[in-house]
C-alpha cells in the first residue's frame, strides 16, 4: 500500500470522531475500517471520512494516483486479529473458539495481556490461554451473531 494513502487516512481519521481499526489491503482495493467507541458508526460518518480521504489525496497527488478504497465498519462478525483490536473492542460481545472446547464461548471481551484473554460469561470472568484460542470474533447480541461461511 502506498504510504501516502495511509498517511492521509491517518490524518483524516484524526480529524473525525472515529477510530481507525485497520487499513486492510486486498488485490486492487484497500479497506479502511472505522468504529466509534461506545456506539455503532453511522453510514454518514463513513461517507464523510471517505470523501475527506478522497479530497485530500486528490488535492495533494492528483486523481490518477488515488487508489481504489472503501471505508467500512468492522462488521457484526469481524475476526479480531491483533492486540490493538482486542483493546478497541473490550466490553463488546465476542465469540471465542478454543482448541479445548467443542462449542464457542460467548461473552463480554475483557482484558488481554498477550498470554491470556479474559471473557465474562454470565457474570463469571473466564481466562483463556491465548495459545489455546483459535478464533475471536465480534458477536451481535441481538441478531445472535452473523453467519460464518
Amino acid at each position: 500500500m502506498d504510504t501516502r494513502f495511509e498517511d492521509i487516512v491517518l490524518l483524516e481519521v484524526a480529524k473525525s470522531n472515529t477510530t481507525l481499526v485497520a487499513i486492510e489491503n486486498a488485490p486492487g482495493m484497500a479497506s479502511v475500517v472505522l468504529m466509534t467507541p461506545g456506539r455503532d458508526i453511522s453510514v454518514d460518518e463513513l461517507e464523510s471520512v471517505s470523501r475527506a480521504i478522497s479530497h485530500a489525496f486528490i488535492e495533494l497527488y492528483g486523481d490518477d494516483y488515488l487508489p481504489a478504497f472503501e471505508v467500512t465498519s468492522p462488521g457484526l462478525d469481524r475476526v479480531l486479529k491483533t492486540a490493538w483490536e482486542l483493546e478497541l473492542f473490550a466490553g463488546r460481545f465476542v465469540r471465542v473458539a478454543t482448541k479445548e472446547s467443542r462449542e464457542p464461548i460467548i461473552g463480554t471481551l475483557g482484558a488481554s495481556d498477550g498470554d491470556s484473554l479474559h471473557v465474562t460469561v454470565l457474570g463469571v470472568d473466564r481466562v483463556f490461554d491465548m495459545r489455546q484460542v483459535t478464533k475471536i470474533s465480534l458477536w451481535d447480541e441481538i441478531l445472535g451473531g452473523a453467519c460464518e461461511g
